[in-house]
This record gives C-alpha cells, sequence and structure tokens, in this order.
C-alpha cells in the first residue's frame, strides 16, 4: 500500500497530500510490522529494508508538501532522516548495486524535498545556518550528485531501460532544470518520456505525467527563447539560391518552418509597407501621365503590385500556422490573417493578363480565404466581421475554386479543396454549436444540423487525406492537417477512444518531420496529452489487467494472491482499484489477527502468560499490504 499509494501520487498532475499522508502511514506501519518479527530472516530484512526505502521517500514527499494530518513538514523530515539513518546502518560489503541504488535514490529525494520545503518555507533554518537560497542551491547539487550515483548503479544492475533507471532519469531531468535551466532538463525529460512509452505503454499515467512535465518545459523554452541565428543563416541562404521569388517571403518561410512566426510577420510587415510606398508612387506617376495623355487604366502587372499578393498570400498562411501552433486560437492573429488572404485574393484576380502563375497563385489565396474565413465563423467572428459574414465570406471563395477545377486539376489541389469543405464545414459545426451563427426558419434541429454537418467534415477530411497520401505518401506536412482534423472529428463523433491513435499519428509525424521543439509539434503534442487525460478520468477497470494479474495469482508461490493482483493491477495504472483491493485484504487481515490475540489473551490468562506471537502469517502478511500500499499511494 505504500508503494501503491506513492505510485499513483507520483502519476498525478500534482501530488496529493491526502494520498501522501496515506502512503506515510502505510510505509511506517510496515516498517514496524517487519522490525518486530522475530527472528529476522533474510526475507524479512529484506522486505524491511523496502518498508525503511518507502518511508524515506513518502515522507520526504510530505515534506516537500508542507506536512499533512498529524506531521507537520519538519516532523516529516526528521521521519524520513532516522529511517535513512537505519537503512544505511544496514549496508554491509555484501549488499547488491541495486540496493546501493536505492539508498543514493532516496538520499537524493530527502536532499531535493529539504530544499523545495525551504524554499516554500515550510522548514526552516536552525540560527546561525547560511542563507536560505545558499542551502537550497547546496541541497540540489547534493541532491543531484545522488541521483546520477542511482543513475549509475541502476544502469549496472538493469540497463536504462528499466523501471528503477528511469526514477533516476525523471529526477536528474527536474534538478538539470532547477540548477542549469529548463534547456538542460528538457533532453532527460525527453528520455524519460521515450522509456516510459516503451515500458509502460502510451496510456499509462506515469507516462502521461512524464509527457506532462515534458510539455511544459518545451512550452517554456517556447516563451522564452530568442531569434534562431541559424534558421535565419539557412534562410538566407536559401533566399541568394532562389530564382523568380520575393528574397522576404523564401526568408519569412524558413523563419516559419522553424516555429519564428514573429519574427517572420515583423520582416514581411516591413516587406509589405516599402512594398506599397513603392505602389504609391507609381501610381502617382501614372495619374501625371494620364492628365497628360488622355487617360488609360492603372497598370496591374508591375512587379512590386505582384510582390505586395505575394507577401500578403505568405502572410495569410503564416498567420493561420501561427494561431494553430497557440494553445487556443487568437481571434485578432485569424482577423489579420483573413484580411491578409482577401487582399492576396483581390490581387491576384486582378492582375492581368491571367497566366498559370498568377491562376496558381489565385487557388492558393482562395485556399486561405476559405480557411481563414472558417476559422474566424467559428471563433464567433472578430472586429468588421461576424460569424455569419465570415461564413459567407469562405463560402463565396470555396464556390470560386471549385469552379476552377478541371479535368487536368493535379490531385494535391483537389485535396487542399476537400480540405478546406472539411474546414467549412467542421467550423459551421463548432460556430452553430456555440450559438455563433443561426439557421434559417424551417431547419432541422441544431444538434440534427450539427451532427449531419460533422459527419460531412469527417468524410472531406478522409478524401483530402486519401489524395495528399496518393501525392506526397502520409509523412509529409499537408498529409498531416488531415491526420489532425480526422482525429478531432473522431473524438467528437465517435468518442475520444477514437481520435486518440490519429493523434498520436499526427504527434509521431509533425515529431518527425517538424522537429520535437517546433511548436505545431507542441501543440499536437498537448492536444494528445489532453485526450489521454480525458480517457484516464473516464475509463472503466480494464478486465484484461484483471485477468492477467489472477493468472500470475494462481501462480504466484509464497506471496499474498492479494498483493499480487494489485501489483498488477499498478503496473496498469489502476491505482483505485488496486486500494480498494488491498484495503479489504487489510481489513480481513485485521479481523484475523484480532481473533488470533483474543485467543491468545484466554491462554494467557489459564497458562499463566506469555508475549504474543510476531511470527503468525496473518502478521506478516498485514505487513506485505502495508508496504505495498505505501508503494502504490506514492506512484
Amino acid at each position: 500500500c505504500a508503494e501503491l499509494l506513492n505510485k499513483w501520487a507520483a502519476a498525478s498532475p500534482e501530488y496529493s497530500t491526502d494520498l501522501m499522508v496515506r502512503a506515510a502511514e502505510y510505509a511506517k506501519e510496515a516498517a514496524e510490522v517487519f522490525a518486530s518479527i522475530q527472528p529476522q530472516d533474510l526475507a524479512t530484512i529484506e522486505s524491511f529494508a523496502s518498508a525503511l526505502y518507502w518511508v524515506v521517500l513518502n515522507y520526504a514527499t510530505l515534506c516537500r508538501l508542507g506536512g499533512g494530518e498529524k506531521w507537520t513538514a519538519s516532523e516529516a523530515s526528521a521521519i524520513a532522516a532516522e529511517a535513512l539513518s537505519v537503512a544505511h546502518s544496514m549496508v554491509t560489503p555484501c549488499t547488491p548495486p541495486h540496493r546501493i541504488a536505492e539508498l543514493a535514490f532516496v538520499d537524493g529525494v530527502l536532499c531535493f524535498c529539504q530544499a523545495e520545503a525551504l524554499k516554500a518555507g515550510h522548514i526552516v533554518l536552525p540560527e546561525g545556518s547560511p542563507p536560505v537560497d545558499e542551502a537550497v542551491n547546496e541541497l540540489l547539487a547534493t541532491s543531484l550528485k545522488d541521483f546520477e550515483h542511482a543513475y549509475g548503479q541502476w544502469c549496472e544492475a538493469y540497463g536504462e531501460k528499466h523501471l528503477q533507471t528511469v526514477k533516476a532519469i525523471t529526477m536528474i531531468g527536474q534538478l538539470q532544470s532547477r540548477i542549469n535551466g529548463k534547456e538542460a532538463g528538457i533532453e532527460w525529460s525527453r528520455r524519460e518520456l521515450r522509456i516510459r512509452e516503451e515500458l509502460q505503454g502510451e496510456l499509462h499515467p506515469r507516462t502521461q505525467q512524464a509527457r506532462r512535465n515534458y510539455t511544459n518545459m518545451i512550452d517554456d523554452k517556447l516563451r522564452n527563447r530568442a531569434l534562431d541565428s541559424t534558421a535565419i543563416s539557412e534562410a538566407m541562404k536559401a533566399s541568394q539560391a532562389a530564382k523568380g521569388e520575393d528574397s522576404t517571403v523564401v526568408v519569412a518561410k524558413f523563419l516559419t518552418d522553424a516555429g519564428e512566426f514573429e519574427n517572420a510577420e515583423v520582416m514581411l510587415r516591413e516587406s509589405q509597407r516599402k512594398n506599397s510606398e513603392m505602389i504609391e508612387a507609381q501610381d502617382l506617376k501614372m495619374e501625371v501621365e494620364e492628365t497628360s495623355t488622355g487617360g488609360f487604366s492603372k497598370n496591374k502587372t508591375g512587379e512590386e503590385y505582384r510582390r505586395s499578393g505575394e507577401v500578403s498570400l505568405y502572410c495569410a498562411e503564416l498567420l493561420n500556422k501561427w494561431a494553430a501552433a497557440s494553445p487556443e486560437y487568437s481571434t485578432d492573429l485569424m482577423v489579420r490573417a483573413a484580411e491578409y488572404a482577401k487582399e492576396a485574393a483581390e490581387v491576384f484576380a486582378s492582375i492581368q493578363p491571367q497566366d498559370l502563375a498568377t491562376i496558381e497563385s489565385f487557388a492558393s489565396a482562395l485556399y486561405w480565404v476559405v480557411l481563414n474565413y472558417a476559422t474566424l465563423c467559428r471563433l464567433g467572428g472578430g472586429e468588421k466581421w461576424t460569424a455569419s459574414e465570415a461564413s459567407a465570406i469562405a463560402a463565396e471563395a470555396l464556390s470560386v475554386a471549385h469552379s476552377m477545377v478541371t479535368p487536368c486539376t493535379p490531385p494535391h489541389r483537389i485535396a487542399e479543396l476537400a480540405f478546406v469543405d472539411g474546414v467549412l464545414c467542421f467550423c459551421q459545426a463548432e460556430a452553430l454549436k456555440a450559438g455563433h451563427i443561426v439557421l434559417p426558419e424551417g431547419s432541422p434541429p441544431v444538434d440534427e444540423a450539427v451532427n449531419e454537418l460533422l459527419a460531412t467534415s469527417l468524410k472531406d477530411f478522409e478524401h483530402a487525406y486519401g489524395q495528399w497520401c496518393e501525392a506526397y505518401g502520409e509523412k509529409h506536412l499537408q498529409t498531416v492537417k488531415a491526420i489532425t482534423m480526422i482525429g478531432q472529428l473522431q473524438s467528437r463523433i465517435n468518442g475520444k477512444e477514437a481520435g486518440i491513435e490519429w493523434s498520436r499519428r499526427e504527434l509521431r509525424i509533425r515529431e518527425e518531420l517538424q522537429g520535437e521543439l517546433h511548436p505545431r509539434t507542441q501543440q499536437a503534442r498537448r492536444n494528445y496529452t489532453n485526450m489521454i487525460d480525458d480517457k484516464l478520468r473516464n475509463r472503466a477497470l480494464d478486465s484484461t489487467a484483471i485477468s492477467e494479474a489472477m493468472k500470475a495469482s494462481q501462480a504466484a508461490k509464497g506471496e499474498d494472491s492479494t498483493v499480487v493482483v494489485a501489483k498488477f493491477l499498478t503496473d496498469a495504472g489502476e491505482f483505485e482499484n488496486a486500494e480498494v483491493m488491498l484495503r479489504e485484504s487489510q481489513r480481513k487481515n485485521s479481523e484475523m489477527i484480532e481473533a488470533q490475540d483474543l485467543k491468545m489473551e484466554v491462554e494467557e490468562t489459564s497458562t499463566g502468560g506469555f508475549s504474543k506471537n510476531k511470527t503468525g502469517e496473518e502478521y506478516r502478511r498485514s505487513g506485505e499490504v502495508s508496504l505495498y500500499c505505501a508503494e502504490l499511494l506514492n506512484k
């Protein structure tokens, strides 16, 4: 129980004081049981050492949380330190490496927890001590050394991909982050996540917590990062090599691919400002000429005018991607994205003559008009457009785009049309559901209309996915857009479970193509994490885990079958059900011990008295169950 509750707490978004109080009680109870059993055989000593390990872990964590119920933070710290001292006194030249690693690990945990408690003001230093910050830094540095020692020992005993070793990896990541900055901890956090995914599965609560930590670390890095000079350098090289394309757009594209959205927009807006000045100067010159020559229409084929359309087109794409990579879509970003798309479409529609390049650019502009205005509709409109107006502009642009299709239109363009068909249906469904737009008189009920739009949207995205797979393959940044939306639609129509595999696929492809630190990858990771959170909150008891546990229980020799079943449930992340099972077992066990004690009291009266038997099976089992509860609640 001490182990179970520890694991349960560790797998939660935040440690629970209630869980840790119970985990600490179970660990102390287990240690008292195994300390009192006579004779002290090897198995009892081993169990006592395990119990001390969980006493240190659970009381140290309680100290970090500020104490709980019957213990203050200082008292919890003292109990942990005392248990650690006893554990160290049991070391002999024959103590195996994994036990040495456990001691190094709990040394590190106690120092880490004391540092956190000091920093939070839960415990205070005695008079004459160094300043708090200095003491905290010293404790953290000692803690990191202890975890690195434990990591080395566990690697030697088990290898890196083991559930003991990964505990040290978890803590090294946290300490590196605190001592040397977020950047230093990211690689350790990533390593922990990958090992847990492999050993415990992607849906295990402990894996989910590792994913959450990794996501938070990258969020911090992205919030505080400076402009990526490598991306700028690569962009400049590509710009010099580019032929026939505005160099500013080339640089901005590289910045966008590197997730440098803000810097890319600054560059494009400055280019657009200079371009507008040149167009105005050209128009002024034409007005003077018109007066002296009798008049003619303004030239719509000038390079500056075309470049203005190209920059607007790329701004429309850039701002959409920026909004999509944020935790939530920003109305401000989408208003600007919509304006840029409309501006680009107007430019390319007016250029004469309409050559192939201009038609291609016009088709691209219409694509972004639909995407950006549809998204604005979903958000409830913004500034100059209501949700209904945004929806109408998107629908009109989509109609024009469809009218441009010919038998020669390539598959990737057909895929784009299917994709924006799906986006418009999806956004209209979301806007209807939120009340941003209303149905005309005589329409079907809102829920029915929403479901119909979502079903149509899913078919469109599946069509786009098929076309893009045919044109580019699955691992491509166009195809992954369809995967993203299929995951969202599957989740809305068929429940969270149906969307998880698509969301996972999106994350893996973005990690491979865009890198683990790209904002769009981070958003995919955030979505995947949220889906699994929902699944874990609502899941029922896993019958497969129960079945496997029962088989192991029947095959187990010399170990309480309840503990075997509970261990399997804990490994499957079924913490609550494992604790229920252990507490019921403990209750029955306590009744048997009480009955035995009562019988002994009667015998004591008739025989002249003797000390209670501390070797009974029920008493030993009581210790074993308490020990596992201490671990369970910590986990």
